[in-house]
């Protein structure tokens, strides 16, 4: 089975993205990415697909991947009905987000050892794994400058010899993250015009494609549409607009580029399961 390798979308208010997971199926397809992942279990339990290996995951369990590691979830499923309710928290960073130099000061050689390596995968263990947890469970309520210090916290845990275990060794994949520059050329230009209109016509002639061909490249390489991805970028603006400031909610749904409050409520409860008033009472 080849993994679709996917892109991560930051948005220009931030230096990473932190993803709060629920549902009642965790069937997360075959995929890897071109960033650090940090995952927490918070509920769910079932089989995770790791590089070449095959681990069980329960409710507390801590992953680190490094990039290009492929991975996929599924849920255990009961005899009868869906399969159990998941909720994962999952920071996505790229290990420039600090600045070229950060992992190569004198006080970050563990870091920098345990970043550079190939192929990474970790499970933590003890108080290591609890205190990842405990910071993890925090960044989904947390903006600004207090969301990047909970990050900063989670580095200095994994640089100080933190407690874990190996979840494979690492192996060549059947696809590369080839093709790279042409998603950030996509993804710079979507990130520089998300107040705009987003015409695929533009997009395709700034990477001189044709637009069906666009369209074949991005799916194939995000296993995503291109709209999909413009969406989820614009919902969370609009999650940080609604979080971060009183701004009326059609003013939110201006800047973060909808053009129609019943098309911006409707995708905004497709992705988040609730309506934007709903969203932003949850963190008043």
């Amino acid at each position: 089975m080849v993994p679709i390798a996917r892109s991560i979308p930051i948005l220009p208010t931030q230096s990473f993205a932190v993803k709060h997971l629920r549902g009642n199926d965790c069937d997360i397809p075959y995929h890897m990415h071109d960033a650090h992942e940090l995952i927490f279990i918070r509920s769910g339990s079932g089989n995770f697909y790791v590089g070449n290996a095959i681990r069980r995951f329960q409710a507390g369990d801590v992953f680190l991947l490094a990039p290009g590691v492929p991975h996929w979830f599924r849920c255990e499923r009961p005899a009868a009905g869906p399969s159990n309710a998941y909720e994962f928290v999952v920071l996505q960073f790229y290990k420039s987000f600090l600045g070229e130099q950060y992992f190569e000061l004198p006080e970050h050689g563990r870091l920098k050892r345990m970043f550079g390596t190939t192929g990474l995968a970790l499970s933590f263990n003890g108080l290591t794994k609890d205190m990842l947890a405990e910071w993890l469970l925090s960044m989904p309520q947390a903006i600004g400058q207090r969301r990047l210090m909970f990050v900063l916290r989670i580095l200095a845990t994994l640089g100080n010899d933190p407690d874990s275990t190996t979840l494979h060794q690492a192996i060549a994949t059947d696809i590369e993250l080839g093709g790279k520059e042409q998603l950030n050329l996509i993804y710079h230009f979507v990130r520089e015009h998300l107040s705009e209109r987003i015409y695929l016509e533009d997009v395709a002639t700034q990477l001189h494609m044709s637009v069906p061909t666009l369209c074949r490249y991005f799916k194939r390489w995000t296993g995503q549409t291109f709209v999909d991805f413009v969406q989820e970028m614009r919902i969370e603006q609009a999650c940080e607009l609604l979080k971060a400031t009183s701004l009326p909610i059609r003013i939110v749904c201006r800047d973060s580029g909808f053009h129609s409050m019943a098309h911006f409520i409707r995708v905004f409860k497709r992705f988040k399961g609730l309506t934007p008033h709903r969203f932003r009472e949850a963190f008043t």
